[in-house]
């Protein structure tokens, strides 16, 4: 329970004497992207921003490295994406860089011998480990040092699908891209240093910047897509206690109360234009005066019935529930392909027990986020405290 105890008991504030730092002309330069991406980071903000995602590389490294390499099995390498981001940074920095020119690299080999050397695709998208040593020992140029097990690596799971059937034009493209892009960070070097900053600089901040939003969903303090979760995430999640659980529910209670019974009748259709003129009726006279008129066939009765989630029929049941509670229900086809207008009333309400699983399930939820926030900010004030000094 380290990570609940932390949240429960502390109530103390570390040492604020040290003070981590970044270089001066970094924040200028990214808050320049930042506004053409449309974000409206002030300068201060944005400085914050890059010692907050320092700390998540830093994170990064230790909690989750995986990442660094690939954050999508399916995608990209995460040096494919540093590379790509760095490089269009470079010439949004350094205009002048973008007269370079750009060069076609010629390939090694054709297609026929392409097919032969990659062979089929593996079933799980796993390549054997002498294969890889194989290709590592293969350079696709002769001006630059590029292998082929460099470029299957850095490909997403398509691509690499595509350059087995032999597609030579997606190669030379993916070779021309990486070494016109290593031509770009040679040449950006001395504008680089007069910025009293070096490329792998630029890498370290680009690399944090990309991973922010992963590793803030891998540490829990944004919610990942589709509700998966890390292991970090669940190890936290099985730590809080049965106590924060009851507290949650006390203090949202609200939000647990639920429709316990409503009393119902529907009226049932062959076709949906008799269906359509008991629905105006009703609603211009009343649901009784409906009835006694058309004499539908009748689910329940006339008189609205008191139901409960579990009575019978379900379909029906489910509707009753979800209707909007003192309104009569358009014409709704049903699933055996009838019509149906039914007429609720009246609801009950209660509340959730503590210990369902809708309570639970909602207040873990929550109490995730909340416990996973607050050892955010306590693992980033101590990582703060252990660099007094330039951490770029």
């Amino acid at each position: 329970m380290r990570f609940v105890l932390l949240f429960l008991v502390s109530s103390f504030c570390l040492p604020s004497f040290a003070s981590p730092s970044i270089p001066k002309a970094l924040t200028p330069l990214v808050h320049q992207l930042y506004l053409e991406q449309g974000r409206t980071l002030s300068k201060k903000q944005t400085t914050a921003q890059l010692l907050e995602n320092q700390f998540l590389l830093f994170q990064a490294k230790h909690l989750n490295p995986s990442i660094l390499e690939r954050q999508s099995n399916v995608g990209f390498s995460t040096q494919y994406h540093v590379d790509k981001f760095l490089a269009s940074s470079l010439l949004h920095w350094f205009p002048a860089l973008s007269q370079l020119e750009k060069k076609h690299y010629p390939l090694v080999f054709d297609k026929d011998q392409m097919l032969s050397l990659l062979g089929q695709y593996p079933a799980d998208g796993q390549y054997p480990a002498e294969q890889l040593l194989k290709w590592q020992q293969l350079q696709l140029t002769k001006s630059a040092p590029l292998t082929l097990a460099q470029v299957l690596h850095s490909q997403s799971m398509q691509n690499r699908f595509k350059l087995h059937q032999g597609e030579l034009a997606l190669l030379q493209a993916i070779v021309n891209q990486h070494l016109n892009q290593q031509a770009l960070f040679t040449a950006a070097k001395p504008y680089v240093a007069k910025q009293g900053l070096t490329i792998e600089q630029l890498r370290q901040v680009v690399t944090a910047e990309l991973l922010r939003p992963s590793m803030l969903a891998f540490l829990g303090v944004k919610e990942e897509m589709h509700g998966a979760t890390s292991q970090y995430v669940d190890t936290l999640r099985s730590e809080i206690p049965e106590s924060a659980i009851a507290k949650y529910y006390e203090r949202h209670k609200k939000r647990f109360k639920y429709i316990k019974q409503v009393s119902a009748s529907a009226a049932k259709f062959p076709e949906q234009k008799a269906a359509q003129q008991f629905n105006d009726y009703a609603n211009a006279h009343s649901w009784q005066q409906a009835v006694a008129k058309y004499t539908p066939i009748l689910i329940w009765q006339a008189q609205l019935t008191p139901l409960t989630r579990q009575s019978t029929p379900k379909w029906e049941t489910q509707l009753a529930f979800s209707n909007q509670q003192g309104k009569i229900t358009p014409s709704i086809r049903t699933p055996s392909g009838e019509w149906l207008v039914l007429y609720s009333q009246s609801p009950i309400y209660d509340y959730y027990d503590v210990k369902s699983e809708t309570v639970r399930y909602q207040a873990l939820r929550a109490l995730t986020q909340e416990f996973a926030q607050h050892k955010f900010e306590q693992d980033y004030m101590a990582w703060k405290t252990a660099n007094s000094g330039a951490v770029i």
